[in-house]
C-alpha cells in the first residue's frame, strides 16, 4: 500500500493532530488567552452605547473563569488522576519487548530512564522506540545508558499513535512479538493501550513521568487534548479499521516509501 493512496480520513486525522498540537501550544500560554479576554471584558467601557458588547463581556468573563480553573494545579491533578485510574496495574511479568513511544524531546529523558530501568530488571530483552522525530534520539540516549546496542531497535516513520501501533506491529510481530510493556506518559497511556491492543498486542501499560519543566497550563492542555481523543476514539477506530487490517507486507511497503529509518534487532 503506497502512502499516497491512504484514505482521505487518515489525512484528515493527521491534519487534525497537527492542529491539536498548535492549539495546545497556543492555549498553554496564559498571556495569549487572558489578555484577549480582558480586552473583550473592557469593551463595554470603551463603547458604552453598544448593548451587545455587554453580552460579549459576560461570555468573556465566563471563559476567563473557566480557563483559570482549568489550568489550576488542583484541577490538573484531579484530571490526571481521572485519566490514569482505568489503567491496569503492572503485574511485574516478563514480556517480549519494551516499546517506548515518542512524545517530544522534553519527554524523552524520563522515558529513557523508565525503559532502561525496565530492561535492567530483565522485564524484556529488547527496547523498541517508535516515533518520527523522537525514535532516533531515544535509541541514541538508550545506548548512552549502556544498554546493549543489539538490545535497542526502533522506527522513525510513524506520525500518529495509530501509526506507532501499526508500524510497530509490522516490524515486531513477524519476529514473534506478542507481549509488550508500553511506555508513555499518563495522559497518553490509556489511548495508546487501546490502540496497541487493537493492533493485536498483549499490552502492559507503564507510565513515564511528564517533564518537570512542564507548567500547569501545559499539563492542562495536554490532558484536555487526550480527553478529547478518548471521547472520539470510537469514531476514530472506525476510520482506522482499514489501516489496522491491512496486510503486513503493505505496511512494510508504506514504511519503505517514506524512506525513514528503521532498526530491527529483535532476537528470534
Amino acid at each position: 500500500m503506497n502512502i499516497y493512496l491512504l484514505p482521505f480520513t487518515v489525512y484528515l486525522q493527521i491534519d487534525s493532530i497537527r492542529l491539536s498540537w498548535l492549539w495546545l501550544e497556543w492555549f498553554s500560554d496564559p498571556l495569549r488567552v487572558v489578555l484577549p479576554l480582558l480586552f473583550l471584558i473592557s469593551l463595554p467601557w470603551l463603547f458604552r452605547s453598544r448593548r451587545w458588547l455587554r453580552r460579549v463581556r459576560r461570555y468573556a468573563i465566563a471563559l476567563l473563569i473557566s480557563y483559570l480553573i482549568l489550568i489550576s494545579p488542583p484541577f490538573v491533578a484531579l484530571a490526571m488522576a481521572g485519566i490514569g485510574s482505568p489503567l491496569p496495574s503492572d503485574p511485574g511479568t516478563k514480556v517480549d519487548v519494551i516499546v517506548i513511544l515518542g512524545r517530544g524531546r522534553e519527554q524523552s529523558p524520563a522515558r529513557v530512564e523508565v525503559g532502561a530501568q525496565l530492561w535492567r530488571e530483565q522485564r524484556a530483552p529488547v527496547i523498541f522506540a517508535s516515533g518520527i522525530v523522537d525514535a532516533p534520539e531515544l535509541v541514541a540516549m538508550l545506548r548512552h545508558k549502556n544498554i546493549l546496542a543489539q538490545a535497542v531497535s526502533g522506527e522513525s516513520c510513524s506520525k500518529t499513535t495509530w501509526e506507532n501501533a501499526v508500524f510497530t506491529k509490522a516490524l515486531l510481530q513477524p519476529q514473534g512479538v506478542k507481549q509488550i510493556l508500553l511506555v508513555t506518559d499518563v495522559p497518553h497511556l490509556w489511548r495508546s493501550l487501546l490502540i496497541f491492543e487493537q493492533a493485536g498486542f498483549q499490552v502492559i501499560p507503564y507510565a513515564s513521568p511528564l517533564a518537570t519543566e512542564m507548567t500547569s497550563p501545559q499539563r492542562a492542555m495536554l490532558l484536555l487534548r487526550e480527553y478529547f481523543f478518548l471521547a472520539t476514539y470510537p469514531v476514530t477506530l472506525g476510520q482506522e479499521h482499514q489501516t489496522l487490517e491491512q496486510p503486513l507486507a503493505g505496511v512494510i511497503e508504506q514504511i519503505a516509501s517514506r524512506k525513514c529509518r528503521t532498526e530491527r534487532s529483535v532476537p528470534s
